[in-house]
């Protein structure tokens, strides 16, 4: 990934999903951006003893991914999560680490799917983040619910980012927004096609990449895959972003603003951003440690594969109301605990 001070990083992945907009809610946009690139003897003026949250020295953030691709003034127009991801970041930047959890994970308070807890819960966020802080074992304590078009128009934004798809891969079902009930029904879907090797993805083809779940390449079809595809993306983002040609240039910059203000709700205010440029700006970024749950047959290489199950049809009817439902492989969340404190603390 190359060297990048660990400021950058969290200033940059956290611009893909949301601190500018803590920035700009809780302040005008020019003064905050401004104190955001002034001298660090300018911007602690700003603070007071600010701390950020953290547990066992990390601090985790929640990120949310709606089914729909944007937010109404700030209320979330889409009630299901199909993306969720948790960036767990420590005090000395040396062991990042983002791990993706499935939708379908069964949550037996609920009786549900985990992506439908923020639905169930009345749009309770403090619901959401008790589900996952079960599934991880460690506290949230920062979220970011993201619309898809956050990614979108980020890239746009950015000028487009580089990706390497992995393998090629076809995807015939890519439903088409607002086609849902559209007969016949081949005019419901779009077909995909992606290279393998390096190119250059603008906003919307990177959107089609992140979400496509229908491959009819196996390696590239389902959730697991799609989450991994996801990670990339807001890797390749956040290279974008920190380059000298999206800092120094203040249309991009306003441009994520823009996006930013109109698809992205969360609690990481003005204070925090500044105390983390405070706290991070000198400091080398180690490698990203990237965790997927799933039920793929056990990979050293895919961390997270083999920690879940799915139950027989026998046992959906039975305990899970007759749904598709993923569990964890030991009915119990102690191993995927212990994998991910390994990744944290190791």
């Amino acid at each position: 990934m190359g060297k990048f001070t660990i400021f950058k990083y969290i200033f940059a992945f956290l611009i893909t999903v949301g601190i500018i907009s803590g920035l700009i809610l809780k302040s005008k946009y020019p003064e905050a951006l401004a104190n955001i690139f002034k001298p660090v003897s300018v911007v602690s003026n700003a603070i007071v003893d600010g701390h950020l949250k953290t547990t066992d020295g990390r601090t985790n953030i929640l990120i949310l991914g709606m089914d729909k691709r944007s937010t109404e003034n700030h209320n979330v127009s889409s009630v299901l999560t199909d993306t969720m991801m948790v960036v767990s970041i420590d005090e000395k930047g040396e062991k990042p680490v983002v791990i993706s959890i499935p939708r379908d994970l069964w949550v037996p308070e609920t009786q549900s799917k985990i992506n439908a807890v923020y639905a169930l819960s009345g749009k309770d966020i403090n619901l959401t983040k008790k589900a996952v802080e079960v599934v991880v074992g460690m506290p949230i304590h920062y979220y970011v619910l993201v619309g898809f078009d956050a990614f979108k128009d980020s890239v746009d934004a950015v000028g487009g980012i580089n990706i390497v798809v992995d393998e090629t891969f076809d995807d015939y079902l890519y439903p088409i927004e607002g086609m849902e009930n559209a007969i016949p029904e081949s005019l419901r879907y779009e077909y995909l096609h992606f290279d393998a090797g390096s190119q250059t993805m603008d906003g919307e083809t990177t959107l089609k990449y992140a979400r496509s779940r229908h491959s009819t390449n196996a390696n590239e079809q389902g959730d697991f895959a799609r989450a991994r595809r996801q990670q990339k993306v807001a890797v390749a983002i956040k290279d974008k972003a920190t380059s000298a040609d999206t800092l120094l240039n203040p249309t991009k910059i306003k441009d994520l603003y823009d996006s930013y203000s109109k698809n992205i709700v969360t609690d990481i205010t003005l204070s925090d951003a500044l105390v983390f440029y405070q706290k991070y700006k000198d400091l080398e970024i180690g490698g990203i440690s990237k965790i997927v749950l799933s039920n793929e047959t056990r990979n050293e290489d895919n961390l997270g594969s083999g920690t879940l199950i799915a139950p027989t049809e026998e046992e959906r009817a039975e305990m899970y109301t007759g749904q598709y439902v993923l569990i964890p492989a030991d009915r119990t969340y102690n191993h995927i605990h212990g994998m991910i404190r390994s990744a944290l603390f190791e």
